[in-house]
């Protein structure tokens, strides 16, 4: 029988929530089993397990004239020649364990400078790439924090830092951000890379591919009180953190003469009297021409009695004029590289901001964190000053306020602004798109009430993209108010003819200012010692 009815069906496909800006990924560089470009989902520290990569064993280590040999039990695998962080541990002299930038020189041997003076050879041992290290206090650090944020490694296989820098940049061009669509995988809005990465010229470079206002890629990076001058205030894609360093108590030293040496790029500081720094402690010059001896460096292997040995990135040239080693009123015993990674505390801050009118994105300068070493306060004034105003972060604590708890100090990317800022940017940029689109799909696709290019069409869009920019207000993303503007349909065809036949509109526009939080309070006070009359 004929139907009296005949009903026709249309959809309107709600939008899938964006993910982009709670993914994220922990660098590894031959940490795991894994192969190159892959990325495993890390839900609990306990996962990490089943795809580390275990130590192998070693059968010697010898040293002659400031170079350590080390003889594997087995063939290592290692690209002979290529210059690789390795951690070595449990040989029978201490001297040669350690973290070290190795070149394998055969297929079971690799070697390593090790400045020093008749160092006995030694047995035994194992040897892992630095890498897996690293990785595993990451992972510690970052799920100390909780267990309601998940996030990646991210696996580059093993090999030098130029290696593992070449290998991220193809991965990001291969899966870049700005081809992300909601639910896709394997797009990373932030990464959190090796501490051997800190100021490495291929580093420094791929920093800079990700400086434009409209990218949304972000680095976390662990640098020092040497390297974090390196960093410059473009680089709004750079977070930057100074773990808590290792200082010893010692009296001020006169400096007597100053070597460089173009094989190890080290510099030997000889002072006049026993300086009292030993290996692992940063310490301060100050006073030399050239300049480039100045500066706070760490105190590597070979520091001994009078002797100061530091490492620097370029020759200085010939020192003419030799300063002094401040002193140090304070010890600080610092973090412990194997089992902490402070910055991945911050980066779990970062992950877990899930915008809604229910859970408000805070400021990230003073969030809580756990399972992190503060920078130790004492003697310090000046130094956090500098590092606050080169808009470099530490771990702290809030004890002005009374807390116990440790905080992020101060919470700002390179450029100065507050990591917040620059994810406000992009959820507006990532929730514009999606909305949008999602609007002119559904438009297309509704006979009811199609989406035309007309100027009851443009009011349709701009009251999508007003909502966007009002859920960012009830977010704690912006400051209200604000207006999404948009040119009238007859203007806008009168002033871009050609645009209405190719179906664009450049027309809408809005005006905002990401929300904040305070960093500074001035509190004036009056004291007056004469009292009210009456």
């Amino acid at each position: 029988m004929p139907s009296i009815v005949t009903v026709n069906v249309s959809q309107t496909v709600g939008p899938t929530p964006a993910t982009l800006q709670q993914s994220g990924a922990l660098i590894s560089q031959g940490a795991t089993t894994t192969s190159v470009g892959t990325a495993t989902l890390l839900t609990q520290a306990s996962a990490l397990t089943s795809i580390l990569v275990t130590s192998k064993a070693l059968t010697s280590a010898s040293w002659v004239a400031n170079v350590a040999t080390i003889t594997t039990t087995v063939a290592h695998g290692l690209t002979v020649g290529t210059a690789i962080y390795l951690a070595v541990s449990g040989v029978s002299v201490s001297s040669y364990n350690g973290t070290w930038l190795c070149t394998p020189t055969t297929t079971t041997a690799f070697t390593f400078t090790l400045i020093g003076t008749s160092i006995s050879a030694g047995t035994g041992g194992t040897y892992l790439p630095n890498s897996a290290v690293e990785l595993q206090a990451m992972v510690t650090t970052f799920f100390a924090q909780g267990s309601s944020v998940s996030c990646y490694v991210l696996e580059l296989g093993i090999g030098s830092v130029d290696q593992g820098v070449a290998t991220l940049t193809s991965y990001i061009a291969a899966n870049p951000n700005s081809n992300y669509t909601p639910g896709a995988a394997g797009y990373f809005y932030a990464y959190v890379v090796p501490r051997t990465w800190d100021s490495v010229a291929s580093f420094m470079t791929l920093l800079q591919s990700f400086q434009s206002n409209t990218s949304k890629t972000y680095f976390f990076i662990t640098t020092t009180l040497t390297n974090y001058v390196n960093y410059t205030a473009l680089m709004k894609c750079a977070f930057t953190l100074i773990e808590s360093p290792n200082f010893g108590t010692y009296t001020s030293s006169t400096i007597s003469t100053l070597t460089y040496s173009a094989t190890t790029t080290y510099v030997t500081a000889v002072t006049s009297a026993a300086h009292g720094v030993v290996p692992g402690n940063w310490f301060t010059i100050t006073g030399c021409t050239p300049i480039a001896y100045n500066g706070t460096w760490l105190a590597l292997p070979g520091t001994t009695g009078t002797s100061l040995v530091y490492a620097v990135s370029a020759n200085p040239g010939t020192a003419t004029v030799f300063g002094t080693v401040l002193a140090s009123l304070y010890a600080n015993t610092g973090v412990v590289a194997a089992s902490e990674f402070s910055i991945a505390a911050a980066f779990y801050t970062l992950l877990g901001y899930n915008p809604s009118a229910a859970n408000l994105v805070t400021p990230f300068a003073f969030s809580y964190c756990y399972g992190v070493t503060p920078f130790p306060v004492r003697g310090n004034n000046a130094l956090l000053t500098t590092l606050k105003n080169a808009f470099t972060n530490t771990i702290g604590t809030g004890a002005e306020g009374g807390i116990s708890n440790t905080i992020i100090l101060w919470g700002t990317t390179e450029d100065g602004h507050d990591l917040t800022y620059w994810y406000s940017v992009d959820w507006v940029q990532i929730v514009s798109d999606e909305m949008l689109a999602n609007a002119v799909i559904n438009g297309s696709n509704n006979p009811q009430n199609p989406l035309y290019y007309d100027q009851n069409g443009i009011n349709r869009l701009r009251a999508v993209e007003q909502t966007v920019m009002n859920n960012a207000i009830a977010f704690g993303l912006a400051l209200g108010p604000v207006t999404v503007t948009a040119v009238p349909f007859a203007t806008y065809v009168s002033q871009n003819p050609t645009d209405y036949p190719a179906g664009i509109y450049r027309g809408l526009a809005v005006s905002y200012t990401p929300q904040r939080g305070f960093t500074q309070i001035v509190f004036y006070v009056n004291v007056t010692s004469f009292p009210a009359a009456g």
